[in-house]
């Protein structure tokens, strides 16, 4: 059975909240550059874990499992609200990693493959649920180009 490892996955959950840490939580908003350099670590780690990690053309990250047949698909986000909880998001994409570094670790079940997502502005600062919703392909192009950030205006392209 496999075996989940507590101290590496709390020691990734601290590290992640390291990037906008802020007070007893974080501020790590969608492509600020906290965000970015959050999505960057995680692709060590996913390919740390032997997964194939790809950033996609809108901000996704995904650690593809090298595993054949069906696979299990597990995450959440990695950017945060304003000033926000340091879990939130981030507990969903790093407990996805360590059970897919715990799967891949254990003889009996390292065949089965489980992807990992950090989806991208999972937590509206664009739009709602850009990332998870690219992914399944009900994103247009016409609301990518009508993306702005809510906080300042920036335009999402």
């Amino acid at each position: 059975m496999p075996t989940i490892n507590g101290e590496r996955l709390l020691g990734d959950l601290r590290r992640l909240a390291e990037f906008g840490k802020y007070k007893t939580g974080v501020h790590r908003p969608t492509f600020s550059p906290q965000d970015i350099e959050a999505r960057h670590w995680f692709m060590g780690r996913l390919k740390d874990a032997g997964l194939e990690p790809v950033l996609d053309g809108i901000g996704n990250v995904i650690g593809y499992s090298k595993a054949p047949g069906k696979k299990m698909l597990t995450g959440s986000h990695l950017e945060s609200q304003n000033h926000a909880g340091w879990l939130d998001g981030a507990m969903g994409v790093i407990y996805g990693l360590e059970a897919a570094r715990a799967i891949a670790e254990d003889p009996a079940t390292a065949q089965l493959g489980v992807d990992v997502a950090a989806w991208s502005d999972e937590e509206g600062h664009f739009g709602f649920f850009l990332g998870s919703r690219s992914m399944i392909g009900v994103l247009g192009e016409d609301e990518i180009d009508r993306a702005v950030d809510r906080t300042d205006g920036r335009s999402l392209r």
